[in-house]
């Protein structure tokens, strides 16, 4: 939701760093690419070392060099439609490859499995819109986007090991993961609704 409604403010905010990358004549598409990787360098780390905070935020470290690709495209003029579709798809293997590891580590499968779920039908329930009737980006202002997903994820499984406090013998992080399970189905929700009332105006 603050994504979208921001979008504007956050594009600015890139906008400075991103220039100084195309200083280096980086194709936008290889930082998209480089935030992937470093993704799964991150679930690599975590998987050999267990170690959850440092993981947190190399995971941090990846997402703030996924968001500065489209700056970098949009300052050196080579934004693309390809790229766009190039980033989507990295997004979702990024988002699924940080929940599965952590799933891994933790063991909360089935609250990782319904919430990757969830995520992935968020993103599905834009994309199928679009296929049915033109739709903006900024017409999608919903409750839990990849941003606050993540942002939420991270939070929650970084207290978890900052914070002793084990309500219902359950630790943070699984209170997280149900929390988040609430808010991304009420965003499917969300997005069923709104994608009807578009297809029905526009179809």
């Amino acid at each position: 939701m603050l994504t979208t409604r921001y979008k504007t403010v956050l594009n600015r905010a890139f906008d400075v760093p991103a220039r100084w990358l195309a200083r280096f004549h980086l194709n936008p598409n290889a930082v998209t690419i480089g935030g992937v990787a470093l993704v799964g360098a991150s679930c690599l780390f975590l998987l050999l070392t267990r170690r959850v905070i440092p993981f947190c935020f190399l995971v941090l470290l990846a997402s703030l060099l996924d968001a500065l690709d489209g700056a970098v495209a949009r300052v050196s003029g080579r934004a693309t439609k390809f790229g766009a579709y190039l980033d989507a798809i990295c997004d979702r293997v990024g988002e699924a490859l940080i929940v599965l590891t952590v799933a891994s580590v933790t063991g909360y499968w089935a609250l990782s499995a319904v919430l990757l779920v969830g995520a992935m039908l968020v993103s599905y329930a834009k994309a199928r819109a679009a296929m049915e009737v033109p739709v903006g980006n900024l017409e999608w202002p919903d409750l839990m986007e990849r941003t606050e997903r993540g942002s939420l994820y991270l939070a929650g499984l970084l207290a978890s090991r900052l914070v002793g406090w084990r309500p219902l013998e359950r630790d943070l992080f699984w209170w997280t993961l149900v929390v988040l399970i609430a808010l991304i189905y009420a965003t499917v929700a969300q997005r069923l609704l709104r994608a009807k009332r578009l297809i029905e105006a526009r179809g």
